[in-house]
């Protein structure tokens, strides 16, 4: 991946707006049809305490370089956007191993500058894996702008696991996947914010697989016991450093405040009340790079994990989530990266993605050796609750980009804009939205 262009400033704020109170307490009431599980009743997954949680997602362009001195933070705006041909993209989720969509609405807005527009985004589907972004194109003629804003919240129900892990062992390979899993087969290797893949790489991952399984085929054992093994050779594999998977957090965020372009300054150093930390950007290396340089974050750990598992046949796939138990200010902590697999349970004719906390198996020294064990936190478990889905990609594959590392959205402009001149701020508030057996009634619901 290339180097940071000094100048550009990516900030992931998130802002921690709930009071979650004590663990034990519900965020919903369970007859609430929000909480029911879309899962049809198996013997393999379970869902358990759903929360409901609204994600507000905001992502700021602006042209400008922005400077510190003397303890205020400037951007002096400079060159500008033509608004012709501009595509916008930010990523959704729908249903997964632990959590579900609670309906199908996605609220927009669109700030140019000053002026706030209310978009008909479009919902498109990532070629391939067919995982959901919400998409947007302006038809704004000859719009010279130097700031904009994009605004998206969705809803998402978040859920424990409890996963039977010796029965589900019985599960057999499936002849064909369904659609929904064969698109998280490939492409083996995911490129992160580039398209190149180096050859090199992905051939050193299918040895280390092929090393590991000692030359079997990976077909004759059971998906579970086989995902489950190669979890803790990967484990093994990366040499996990902590704190590397996020540039320079070390500073507040600077409250975003409305300006004149004209006066050439849009950013100054007042902070928020909230608790912050400004992050300049996702460093997350592709699975083929960890392959050849087996040090990284635990962000990498996932990457590896969801690549060796496609390798062997298994669909796989990385969640970004956002950690609502950790009340750390630390990206590793904050922002953690899980993998689900896919499982065909055949008499309900569903897909069950099963996930993997890789980080919280790697802090509890789960290795290969110990593969036989009951390992929580593989299946089941009992935090997913706080776990809020973002995306399945740290940057969407479908030929968009974001200015410098990426940062979950994309975008498209003709012609293209300079990446030195432009300045980016990611914003995710993750807010719990109760609701509790009253609610029903007061809605008039029987």
């Amino acid at each position: 991946m290339p180097r940071p262009i000094l100048t550009t400033l990516i900030s992931l704020t998130v802002v921690l707006v709930c009071s979650l109170g004590t663990s034990t307490a519900s965020a919903q009431s369970m007859s609430h049809p929000d909480s029911i599980s879309p899962l049809k009743p198996n013997p393999y997954l379970r869902h358990d305490d759903p929360w409901r949680w609204d994600v507000r997602a905001q992502v700021f362009l602006r042209h400008g370089i922005i400077t510190y001195a003397n303890g205020e933070y400037r951007e002096q705006l400079s060159s500008s956007w033509r608004l012709n041909n501009f595509e916008y993209i930010f990523p959704l989720v729908r249903q997964g191993g632990h959590y579900w969509s609670p309906n199908e609405e996605i609220e927009t807005s669109f700030r140019i500058d000053d002026t706030i527009f209310q978009p008909e985004p479009k919902i498109l589907q990532t070629p391939g894996s067919g995982a959901p972004y919400v998409w947007w194109k302006s038809n704004l003629q000859d719009y010279k702008v130097y700031q904009l804003h994009f605004t998206q919240t969705s809803h998402i129900v978040a859920a424990d696991t409890i996963f039977n892990e010796e029965l589900a062992k019985q599960i057999p390979w499936p002849q064909h996947w369904l659609p929904e899993a064969q698109g998280f087969l490939t492409p083996l290797i995911d490129p992160i914010g580039e398209p190149y893949i180096d050859v090199r790489g992905q051939d050193q991952l299918l040895r280390l697989v092929d090393k590991w399984l000692e030359g079997n085929d990976p077909k004759t054992i059971d998906q579970v016991t086989l995902a489950k093994f190669l979890t803790g050779k990967v484990i093994e594999h990366v040499r996990v450093t902590r704190g590397n998977s996020i540039f320079s957090p070390t500073v507040a965020t600077p409250r975003f405040q409305e300006s004149n372009p004209a006066n050439g300054l849009s950013l100054t150093g007042n902070f928020s009340t909230y608790p912050q930390s400004s992050w300049s950007g996702f460093y997350v290396r592709s699975a083929d790079q960890v392959a050849l340089d087996p040090s990284g974050s635990v962000l990498d750990l996932s990457t590896m994990l969801t690549s060796v598992l496609r390798s062997v046949g298994i669909p796989a796939r990385t969640v970004v989530c956002y950690n609502m138990y950790s009340y750390a200010n630390s990206v590793d902590d904050i922002i953690t990266a899980m993998v689900e697999f896919a499982l065909y349970d055949q008499k309900n004719d569903q897909i069950l993605w099963i996930p993997i906390d890789t980080k919280l198996l790697l802090d509890n020294g789960r290795r290969s050796t110990l593969y036989k064990q009951n390992w929580d936190y593989f299946g089941s478990h009992n935090l997913l609750r706080f776990y809020v889905p973002l995306a399945y990609y740290f940057h969407p594959p479908v030929n968009y980009s974001a200015y410098g590392f990426p940062a979950l959205y994309g975008f498209k402009t003709m012609p293209k804009t300079k990446h030195d001149s432009v300045s980016q701020i990611l914003a995710i508030e993750v807010v719990n939205s109760t609701l509790r057996s009253e609610d029903i009634y007061k809605n008039g619901n029987p």
